[in-house]
């Protein structure tokens, strides 16, 4: 599993693989937790945990993961609102540095 965007990818391809939406999600989570043995993974007493809060339920499908409404991590939490603010200034970051000609660069 890597993080970010392509997580919802990877998701939907474990569930279309044959695992059930539950399992997927635990490959997602709680199972590199485990591995690691840094009790992490879980919402549970003594673990750190990051926390999204969906919209819909994403037992019933695996691409419901992308309906976020919040994240919350450490002691901060940031709604739909920012989260869609954060990723329009990362497109446009990126969509900038496209524009840029290599030979600028020449010296």
């Amino acid at each position: 599993m890597v993080p970010g965007f392509s997580l919802h990818d990877e998701l939907q391809s474990l569930s279309e693989s044959g695992m059930t939406n539950a399992q997927a999600l635990y490959a997602a989570t709680a199972e590199p937790g485990s591995w690691m043995k840094n009790n992490t993974g879980k919402i549970k007493a003594g673990y750190n945990a990051d926390l999204v809060l969906l919209s819909k339920n994403p037992l019933e499908d695996i691409k419901n993961t992308k309906t976020i409404e919040y994240v919350f991590f450490g002691k901060n939490w940031i709604d739909k609102v920012q989260i869609a603010a954060i990723l329009k200034a990362i497109e446009e970051a990126n969509n900038a540095n496209r524009n840029i000609k290599i030979d600028e660069y020449n010296r």
